[in-house]
């Protein structure tokens, strides 16, 4: 079985990575087009083929990407394409409507928002034919394909996975010490980048809800002086503007409690410190609900996307509606009376995303459906609304 598999960006997708090395393991013959950079650097590492690409939507370099992805469909001769972005999906779809690709097109859709907003989403749905296939990354995706009219029988549902051997708890103190926190305060987090909104499609906030976490906790700290607010994170390509922007509204709101600590390598130590954080995202997959559970972290989540695939309320934390600052309030208060309820629930969630994000798992569902695909009798494809 060999692969082609399409990557956007050269500096992140670590998740198609840890993914394409576990197909690799299971007998997957794979080769990756994408930018030169420091992720194709890691694949040619590890014995993966690389073919240095970039997926251009300049019209005049557009037409020489496509006599060069040419030359690479004919020359690996894949018998499945695996795409991991609308763009790169996109693209693909061009080019067979242009040149001679009849395998499989597989879209492995990474997060939920192209399909919330009507361009994108039928840009998408629109350029599909019989030879596209798709795994959502969360069930809500996955049930929006075949809400959209996709058959059943193209749609799948496997996770992005993490490798568990990365994912350990760090003891405390790195954070408090930093900040000249006492054992004391109850730290309230905030871990994501700064996207400044688009305005193209109607975002009037950034799409990770920082205002409106602000906002919330800012109403706790006038009920409970011994919270601090830590945000994580900073300006996401060409942001920084807006993280000013963030920064001054914090402190108005929330004064000499929020400190602003940037991007930084050593999340997971930090989050040693931190007794809730909380992921207030407008649109999301698993996003860092994920990595806080699996740290053990209590966590309040947006009822969006693919958080209540691991967020699941009252059982590994709360969630709460996005775009409402009133409820973040109400749910960090909870937690601050009920710390530990709250620490058991997030002991519940590790246990449950140890096996469920495992990517010896997931790599080898998706292997799955590769077989599934290629077997293509409708005994032998697993229709998605049974497999959930």
């Amino acid at each position: 079985m060999r692969v082609l598999h399409l990557v956007k960006t050269a500096t992140g997708a670590t998740w198609a990575y840890r993914q394409i090395k576990v197909l690799v393991a299971q007998g997957a013959e794979v080769a990756v087009c994408l930018p030169a950079g420091k992720m194709a650097e890691l694949y040619k590492a590890d014995g993966i083929q690389v073919y240095e690409f970039t997926f251009s939507i300049n019209p005049v370099k557009m037409l020489v990407q496509l006599a060069r992805f040419r030359t690479i469909i004919r020359d690996f001769r894949p018998d499945i394409v695996h795409s991991h972005f609308i763009v790169t999906t996109l693209f693909a779809r061009l080019y067979r409507f242009l040149g001679s690709l009849r395998v499989p097109l597989v879209f492995q859709v990474p997060g939920p928002l192209h399909l919330e907003h009507s361009f994108f989403r039928n840009a998408d749905l629109k350029t599909a034919n019989r030879n596209d296939y798709w795994i959502g990354t969360c069930h809500w995706t996955s049930k929006q394909y075949v809400t959209y009219g996709k058959p059943g029988n193209h749609v799948f549902m496997s996770f992005y996975g993490t490798d568990m051997s990365f994912v350990k708890k760090h003891p405390p103190g790195k954070l408090r010490a930093e900040l000249g926190f006492g054992a004391d305060d109850f730290v309230v987090a905030m871990v994501a980048y700064m996207y400044k909104p688009k305005k193209y499609i109607g975002q009037k906030r950034g799409i990770k809800g920082h205002e409106d976490f602000f906002e919330g906790v800012a109403k706790c700290l006038r009920e409970h002086s011994g919270i601090k607010i830590v945000v994580i994170g900073g300006a996401w390509e060409g942001a920084q503007e807006y993280e000013k922007q963030l920064e001054q509204m914090g402190k108005e709101l929330c004064g000499a409690a929020i400190h602003f600590l940037g991007s930084r390598p050593d999340v997971p130590e930090l989050y040693a410190d931190i007794d809730l954080v909380v992921h207030p995202s407008y649109s999301e997959n698993l996003g860092g609900a994920a990595e806080s559970l699996l740290l053990e972290v209590p966590t309040i989540a947006t009822n969006v996307g693919g958080f209540p695939d691991v967020v699941l309320h009252g059982e590994t934390g709360l969630l709460v509606n996005p775009g409402a600052p009133d409820e973040i309030a109400e749910a960090v208060n909870y937690a601050f009376g009920h710390r530990e309820e709250m620490k058991q629930m997030a002991r519940a969630g590790r246990q449950r995303l140890l096996s469920l994000l495992d990517v010896n798992n997931t790599g080898k569902e998706v292997y799955d459906i590769y077989n599934r695909i290629l077997k293509t009798t409708p005994e032998n494809v697993q229709v998605y609304q049974k497999a959930v």
